[in-house]
């Protein structure tokens, strides 16, 4: 294979840019705006920028841990740091995280379309649909799929331009006060708890496919400034002219948000901006899962390639997103109560303990320290 073919089988910086801003938007610009209104009321949009600055930190951090194992993927760091089986045990923690995580996106997301858009839809058709575009995006490859999103971020930037404009000659200013009432410690909290909710984890998967470590570095770390600058946006839009009560109640208040837009009676109900900007990130988000999934199988198991294991696995996901989504009470309870805590063991305690063994087996030894000086004294 040439230079020139092996580099088109490599992801760009601004590829790896693209796909970071997908996965933290994904979900999260739906269902975010309620929990932290909930939270913290008034201070949410503090709550969502130190989100964003805590994600980019831990952005930057496995950055970080990915030079300590050069060519290396998620799951070959796991092994190359806590050997065979112990590597393999932690490496079934981020299988069973990941599926998890991707059963209740797809739940997330048919709840919304059965529930706000198509209600006569039976629930199981709308997951099947997307299910099947992430399946076809497995089968044709990762690399397809950096190039697909080039092709989708203009629309999207073009969707969140048109859905912000539209919405400012709404905003009442007095909904923002009063501003720090509850005092620093309810903003920590929550903003660091729902730093919690983009998985970023999951980019160390791919990162031995940089075609340039460092652009795809800085692709990363400005791919998750820019989702966190847009999902703060949307916060701060939702307390600014929905108000708090309706914000903190609302299911999906960016939504609600969305179909507010009337701009001189004429210009009005374009929520479908919200949605279409919504689905193509989404989309980006649960085929990063998908493909995951399948490099973390195929690496724990052993495997020539992973496509045998596409459909057996996109079943599996179907499964599950039937059996955790059971209704959006359920996991809003599970969101508040569980699922932060349980991210952190996979998103921050892990990849501490994985630093830690690669800083540890850096550092030199005293005995070969010594040595060298010992050598060349007899030498001479």
């Amino acid at each position: 294979m040439s230079q020139s073919q092996a580099d088109k089988q490599k992801i760009s910086g601004y590829q790896y840019f693209i796909l970071t801003f997908g996965m933290t938007v994904g979900t999260s610009i739906l269902v975010i705006p309620a929990g932290l209104v909930g939270e913290v009321r008034e201070d949410a949009w503090i709550a969502a920028l130190l989100m964003t600055i805590v994600n980019a930190m831990m952005a930057y951090f496995y950055l970080k841990l990915a030079k300590l194992y050069p060519g290396k993927n998620l799951f070959q760091i796991i092994e190359a740091a806590l050997g065979k089986w112990i590597g393999s045990l932690v490496s079934l923690l981020y299988l069973f995280y990941f599926l998890i995580l991707s059963g209740t996106l797809l739940g997330n997301l048919g709840y919304f379309f059965t529930s706000e858009l198509m209600r006569e839809t039976p629930i199981q058709a709308i997951e099947l649909l997307f299910l099947i575009a992430s399946v076809m995006c497995a089968r044709l490859g990762m690399v397809v799929l950096s190039r697909v999103v080039e092709l989708m971020l203009p629309w999207i930037i073009l969707f969140a331009l048109v859905l912000i404009l539209t919405l400012l000659p709404q905003v009442e200013w007095q909904y923002i006060m009063p501003i720090w009432e509850g005092g620093p410690m309810p903003i920590l909290k929550s903003g660091l708890s729902t730093a919690m909710f983009q998985e970023l984890i999951i980019m160390l998967v791919f990162m031995p496919m940089a075609a340039n470590s460092s652009k795809a570095g800085k692709g990363v770390v400005l791919g998750t400034a820019a989702g966190g600058i847009l999902l703060s946006t949307i916060v701060l839009l939702s307390v600014l002219i929905l108000g708090i009560e309706q914000s903190a109640n609302s299911t999906f208040p960016a939504f609600v948000l969305a179909k507010t837009i009337n701009i001189g009676g004429f210009l009005q109900r374009i929520e479908v901006v919200l949605i279409t900007l919504w689905v193509l990130t989404f989309f980006i988000k649960t085929s990063l899962m998908m493909f995951g999934l399948l490099t973390g199988m195929q690496t724990v198991f052993g495997l020539s390639s992973y496509r045998p294991l596409i459909y057996p696995l996109a079943a599996l996901v179907l499964i599950v997103s039937w059996n955790t989504y059971i209704n959006s009470v359920y996991v809003a309870e599970v969101i508040k109560e569980v699922w932060a805590g349980y991210s952190m063991i996979h998103l921050i305690v892990i990849p501490l303990l994985l630093w830690v063994c690669g800083r540890w087996r850096r550092a030199p030894k005293p005995g070969v320290s010594s040595a060298a000086p010992s050598g060349a004294g007899d030498h001479s």
